[in-house]
């Protein structure tokens, strides 16, 4: 579809975005339109002043007739927005869909629109759990797309390594005498641990809080080395330890930056500009405070300690010193409005470079009642073991279960886990809070991660069975699918909605958006293989015809699965 949408956009560059926001319509339309293929585009409120102007000069606009057949304008009645229907020329238009795509860079490709994404950015002195799960693949997600669309993208890790608590976490690994070798085994557990016992200790002795102060201190003034290597240590074992977790979940970093790289030389700098700008105000207890929608937000305590507000504003503009982005995506929970909130605007009003335009908070809600099967489980690493181990047990009593001989079974079993765990959570509206149900997750006829699986597995293995076929020769020809049973031309608008659900999942900050494309699109494919069969027909032209469609869902169906995290399985 790309040179049929490029046909269209390159005729009205006045028009942006328009590219991408060329919809097929729904199937009602289509059968008012005789099932011919169809682009419609809906006039956006933002230019409804405009439209009879607008409306009136694409009349007089000549499109490429190798595409586009006809254009009809439908100006707006009532609360129907207008909007402009192109008929396309249906013998391209298959051609278009069902051959494979070569590499095409997008037309008006928003290149020089750089995106960074932060996401996942657990706390070194604390589980990596579920509460992290949401933000690692939503922000992966949101990533993977704007990369897709042609966006230059940069995905970050912030991980939380500084402050007082930092100080207990040091004694910690003291106290109970952890070893370089318990450390590289398994270090966020081994970090975790020292932590709850350094703050039991606390709690029964203030000399031990004061010592973990001291420590703390000591790490932040730089003035002991051998704790500041021995913490860069403890980094890359955590690193290391995160990578095995990430790499199941389909995901991955540009870079991984950390709490404790912006000193207090760089926190001071910032300070002094809030003072100068008349930003930061002093309270009659000591505290200095910025105002924002008339709330009075701490950024100094009374002791003059700095609060995390303050080490965000530098880390901010920072990045945007360093990076030059266009926008830039915070994927944190929906407990942290305020948080951004103040953020935001004070840094706005601090640096006239930056916009609130730029500045995104994407916010999700929690996720309840995720636990192994014999109750909570604190290590996200638990949850994708158990999922694992249950996908396992479904396949010891399935019959029919074939050994991959691509993958080995473990790994088998470790996907489709993993797939289940990411799509239950993905097909969610990410700001509401979700209940987890291992129930739900595991079915194979609901809509869920196994759904996919079980799709692409079937289409591969129909394709492998006719592989002595080449398809590369056959010509997708409109006339053969407009005589076959509806589903086949319901299977080519489905696929001919792949690039909308992107943009729409993008534009939205959504991921259900396009796994809900990807549940159509399995729907789809199972009614076209039950009513199109391949191996029981006899009629070659039928047959290859057949192949191409559903070589064309498949191609389909793992693209938007690599773009959600999912490793595409051919055997399951």
């Amino acid at each position: 579809m790309i040179r049929i949408r490029r046909a269209i956009s390159e005729q009205l560059p006045q028009l942006k975005n328009i590219y991408h926001a060329l919809e097929v319509p729904l199937k009602k339309q289509q059968l008012q339109n005789a099932q011919r293929p169809t682009l419609e585009w809906t006039l956006p409120a933002s230019i409804a002043q405009q439209e009879q102007e607008l409306l009136d000069s694409l009349r007089s606009h000549t499109f490429d007739a190798t595409y586009i057949e006809k254009v009809r304008v439908v100006p707006s009645a009532g609360r129907s927005a207008a909007k402009v229907e192109f008929q396309l020329q249906p013998q391209s238009f298959v051609e278009q869909l069902l051959r494979k795509r070569q590499p095409e860079a997008l037309p008006l490709s928003p290149s020089d629109e750089h995106v960074v994404v932060e996401y996942s950015s657990p706390n070194i002195a604390k589980p990596f759990h579920v509460g992290h799960l949401r933000s690692t693949i939503i922000g992966n997600v949101l990533a993977n797309l704007h990369q897709h669309l042609g966006y230059r993208t940069t995905r970050l890790n912030y991980l939380g390594d500084w402050g007082t608590q930092f100080g207990l976490l040091a004694l910690g690994v003291q106290l109970t005498n952890v070893s370089d070798k318990d450390m590289q085994r398994a270090p966020i557990e081994t970090l975790y641990r020292s932590y709850v016992a350094a703050n039991k200790a606390a709690e029964e002795n203030p000399e031990i809080a004061q010592r973990a102060r001291d420590l703390f201190t000591a790490l932040e003034a730089g003035t002991d080395d051998a704790m500041a290597q021995q913490w860069q240590q403890y980094r890359q074992y955590t690193t290391e330890e995160l990578s095995g977790v990430y790499n199941r979940l389909g995901v991955h970093f540009d870079s991984y930056e950390w709490e404790s790289q912006y000193s207090q030389q760089q926190i001071s700098e910032v300070l002094e500009k809030l003072r100068s700008a008349g930003l930061l105000q002093r309270e009659v207890d000591g505290r200095e405070i910025v105002v924002v929608d008339d709330r009075r937000i701490p950024v100094i305590k009374s002791d003059g300690s700095t609060l995390y507000l303050a080490r965000d504003i530098a880390a901010l503009l920072e990045r945007h010193s360093r990076l030059q982005f266009s926008r830039i995506l915070y994927v944190v929970d929906n407990g942290q409005a305020d948080h951004f909130n103040a953020l935001f605007k004070t840094t706005a009003a601090l640096d006239k470079r930056l916009s609130l335009e730029q500045l995104k908070h994407v916010k999700f809600g929690r996720i309840h009642g995720m636990s192994t099967r014999q109750g909570k489980a604190i290590f996200l690493r638990d949850v994708l073991d158990e999922a694992r181990d249950v996908m396992r047990e479904k396949r010891i009593q399935t019959q029919t279960t074939r050994s991959n001989s691509s993958l080995d079974d473990e790994d088998v079993c470790d996907i489709l886990g993993v797939s289940a765990v990411l799509v239950n959570v993905l097909k969610q509206r990410r700001q509401r809070d979700h209940e987890f149900s291992w129930q739900h997750a595991l079915q194979v006829n609901g809509d869920t991660g196994i759904k996919l699986q079980y799709t692409h597995c079937r289409l591969h293995s129909l394709l492998q069975n006719f592989k002595d076929i080449d398809l590369e020769d056959i010509r997708p020809d409109w006339q053969h699918y407009s005589q076959e049973p509806v589903d086949a031309l319901d299977l080519l608008y489905e696929l001919a909605r792949f690039d909308q659900s992107i943009w729409q999942s993008k534009e939205q900050l959504e991921a259900c958006v396009l796994v809900n494309y990807l549940f159509g699109l399995c729907n789809a494919t199972s009614r076209a293989l039950k009513r199109l069969p391949v191996k029981q027909e006899s009629c070659p032209l039928k047959q290859s015809q057949r192949l191409l469609l559903f070589q064309a869902a498949k191609r389909t169906l793992q693209q938007g699965m690599q773009l959600l995290g999912l490793r595409p399985l051919n055997q399951m």
